[in-house]
Order: structure tokens, then sequence, then C-alpha cells
């Protein structure tokens, strides 16, 4: 089962991460950051309905999530 997780990595940086539970290697995925909670609970709720894009090299989500 697949998950996603809000971590509080420092003040105003929330960390989303991919959470695969069937995977022994590579259970965790680093999504992206965020500067608020709201905007990474906005963004996983879009890439749940395949909604967003990331760029691979900057990991920044396409729309715009702020």
């Amino acid at each position: 089962m697949k998950e996603y997780r809000i971590d509080r990595v420092r003040r105003a940086c929330y960390e989303v991460t991919l959470v695969d539970e069937s995977k022994d290697i590579g259970r965790y995925k680093h999504l992206t950051n965020f500067t608020n909670k709201k905007a990474a609970l906005k963004f996983i709720e879009a890439h749940k309905r395949g909604e967003v894009t990331i760029d691979p090299e900057t990991g920044i989500p396409t729309p715009d999530f702020k």
C-alpha cells in the first residue's frame, strides 16, 4: 500500500515522501518540499489523482501549489 508522509524538516520546510510498504528496498521516495503544510496537502491530493508532474532535476512540481 502506498502512503504519503509529510515531515517537518525545519521551520517553514515540509518534505513530502511517498512510502511504499510492499517494497523492502526503495520504500521511501522523496517527492518535493514546501514552505507550508496546506500546499503540501493540496499537492498530495493532486498527486493521488495524477494531476502533477515533477521535474526530475529540480524537484519542482507543476502546477504551483503555493
